[in-house]
């Protein structure tokens, strides 16, 4: 199965610890699914500073496919984050998109449709584009945290849905279920924290408790737990072994720094 995450990309500087980290929920899930053993590709734009080159170098070191990577003079994108001792919590300081913001042309549409599945989100601000993109591929949108206004606009065009409801309760699950479901979407995953995930594939619910783990770092956790299972549920595998397998892997990215890896030390003053 072939999987191409498009748009969002940035480079997390964990302040405090003098080091950076490749991210970005697109190129996270490209990376997950790479992992997962599927043919996965990233489509967006880089900088041209140090931060562009980390996340094109860590992609590469993936295996992930950047035919239609594109590189624009200019900051990439970038987040500060202050990151607590046990990993688990974290205040973000600056934040800038850099050039990161990009609209896929005629090229980047037809080079699409040769693929399964384009994973996308409301930070790559590429809602405009989902019409022409479901012409040509099934999407998987992540959420995050937005509410179920913006979503009812982006649901009809998606295939594959996560949400982030840390600390919801049971009826603010059920809802965003019935509402996801009755728009079509086949997979859905709903993230809870340390809890676990809530996940619905074609009218089948499950809940998925995480793995206990003593965690260096929960960033990009939700990214590998969504990746995972929608590259195991789409393959066939049944959900609850799928959502095992989810949960085993989110619980080891928690125990690498950064979303995925691949750090490179900070040699700059950076602005909070």
């Amino acid at each position: 199965m072939r999987i191409c995450g498009i748009g969002d990309n940035v480079v997390d500087r964990y302040y405090n610890q003098r080091l950076m980290f490749p991210g970005g929920n697109a190129v996270n899930f490209a990376v997950h699914a790479q992992r997962s053993g599927m043919d996965a590709a990233y489509l967006g734009v880089i900088g041209t500073d140090s931060d562009g080159d980390l996340i094109r170098s860590s992609l590469q070191a993936e295996g992930v496919d950047l035919n239609h990577l594109r590189v624009k003079e200019g900051p990439n994108a970038f987040a500060t984050v202050q990151m607590d001792d046990d990993g688990n919590n974290r205040k973000w300081g600056l934040c800038e998109k850099g050039v990161s913001v990009f609209e896929l042309d005629s090229a980047d549409l037809e080079y699409l449709a040769g693929f399964d599945l384009a994973h996308t989100g409301e930070t790559s601000r590429l809602d405009p584009q989902l019409p022409e993109i479901r012409k040509r591929v099934s999407i998987s949108f992540d959420f995050s945290d937005r509410d179920l206004d913006y979503a009812a606009s982006v649901l009809p065009y998606v295939k594959v849905a996560t949400f982030s409801r840390s600390g919801a309760d049971e009826t603010e699950i059920a809802r965003v279920l019935d509402i996801a479901r009755s728009a079509g979407v086949e997979l859905v995953t709903i993230t809870q924290g340390a809890r676990g995930a809530t996940v619905s594939h074609r009218g089948e619910v499950l809940f998925v408790p995480a793995v206990p783990v003593d965690a260096v770092d929960t960033l990009g956790a939700g990214d590998a737990f969504a990746a995972r299972l929608a590259c195991r549920v789409l393959s066939g595998v049944p959900l609850a072994d799928a959502g095992k397998d989810a949960a085993e892997y989110s619980a080891l990215i928690c125990g690498t720094r950064g979303a995925f890896g691949h750090a490179r030390p900070i040699t700059r003053e950076i602005p909070l």
